[in-house]
Formats: C-alpha cells, sequence, structure tokens
C-alpha cells in the first residue's frame, strides 16, 4: 500500500522531526501531509510551525487525548504515523482504536522506533517495552481483525542514545568521558549489537 495522505503524531519530538524531515525531502510525493501537536507546542514552536506551513504542511492543534479532535484530524488521512515519546507510548492504544474505526485511515505506524521488544525475553521487564507491548496487543489480537494494517519500524537501539547519559535514565547505559564511566548493556562475554543513528 503506497500512502497518500500522512498524518504524524510527535513530529516536533526527538524521531518524530527525524520522520518529518524524510517526510519533506518526498513532500510531492504525497497528497496531504498533517502533523497533530498540541497548543503548548503551537505556542512554544510558533516559528517552527509556520516555517512547516510554508512547506505545505498541515498543522492541526489537539489533544491526543480528545477523541473527537483525533477523529476530525483522521478525516482524509490514509497513514497514521505516530512518533510518541517514551512515556506517552500506551496513549497510542485510543489512537489506534480511532483509527480502526475510521473509514479512511489504513495504514497504522506506532512508535516502536528502537529496540526490538520481541528479541528477548528480558526485554518485556522494560518500562517502555510493556507499553510497546501493551500497543503491540491491540493491534495484533484485537484489531488485526479490522481492515486496518500495521506494520513496525524496528531500527535497533540509537547510537545517540548511548553517547552519553540520559539524565535519570543512566542505567539504560552510555558514556561518561569527563567522569571516565561507562554503563554497557547486555550479558557479560562477547556480544554483538547493531546501532543506528536517528536520522537513519
Amino acid at each position: 500500500m503506497a500512502a497518500k495522505n500522512i498524518l504524524l503524531f510527535g513530529a516536533t519530538g526527538q524521531i518524530g522531526s527525524f520522520i518529518l524531515e524524510a517526510i519533506l525531502t518526498t513532500r510531492d510525493s504525497f497528497g496531504r501531509v498533517a502533523i497533530f501537536t498540541s497548543a503548548r507546542t503551537a505556542e512554544t514552536k510558533s516559528a517552527y510551525l509556520e516555517k512547516l506551513k510554508q512547506q505545505k504542511i498541515e498543522i492541526i492543534i489537539g489533544d491526543v487525548d480528545d477523541e473527537n479532535a483525533v477523529k476530525a484530524a483522521y478525516n482524509g488521512i490514509d497513514t497514521v504515523i505516530s512518533a510518541l515519546g517514551r512515556n506517552t507510548l500506551a496513549q497510542q492504544i485510543p489512537l489506534i482504536r480511532l483509527a480502526a474505526a475510521s473509514p479512511d485511515v489504513k495504514w497504522f505506524f506506532p512508535s516502536e522506533y528502537g529496540t526490538d521488544i520481541a528479541y528477548g525475553p528480558a526485554s518485556a521487564n522494560e518500562k517502555p517495552h510493556q507499553q510497546k507491548l501493551k500497543v503491540r496487543a491491540v493491534l495484533e489480537q484485537e484489531i488485526s481483525r479490522s481492515d486496518l494494517d500495521y506494520s513496525y519500524v524496528v531500527t535497533g537501539p540509537f547510537a545517540e542514545m548511548y553517547l552519553d547519559f540520559t539524565p535519570g535514565l543512566e542505567e539504560a547505559g552510555g558514556w561518561d568521558v569527563k567522569g571516565r564511566k561507562a554503563v554497557l548493556l547486555g550479558e557479560k562475554g562477547p556480544a554483538r549489537v547493531s546501532l543506528t543513528t536517528m536520522k537513519e
């Protein structure tokens, strides 16, 4: 299925900004390209959003928890891309259900970027992965009976996340060059890991 009219959630965030940048490079390949953003973001990033409007990006301001706002945003949209952050992954569940109920939306990309949650059994114990598993359960067990297709885009861990420590998430791994400290993930002994950059 080829996407023609795209709606992106989380477009101004850490991963969403790279997704939007990639879409912008092929903007003429699509009919509508819209982003759904909060009133707060519209206020704090108004200059950036104005620039996007000049690039033929439709800005929809609303609250992802407002069912009517999301339904209205889905009108005429065939593909929804979610780039919601790690702390808001469960908010995708109502977005998915509304997409499945929409006569227009045919394809949903959940925010699955990063580590493959199905890769190792210990993965299910990580808090963000628990939320991703709930999202997958809705897609695979509940929504799979509708005509809504979905795709997981699993890139592997992001290299940028390991270049330094993320405040509050030091146990997730990283490097502190000044402090001469590193936290490496995985089992003891030789292991392989594949990383990608957020831009890729």
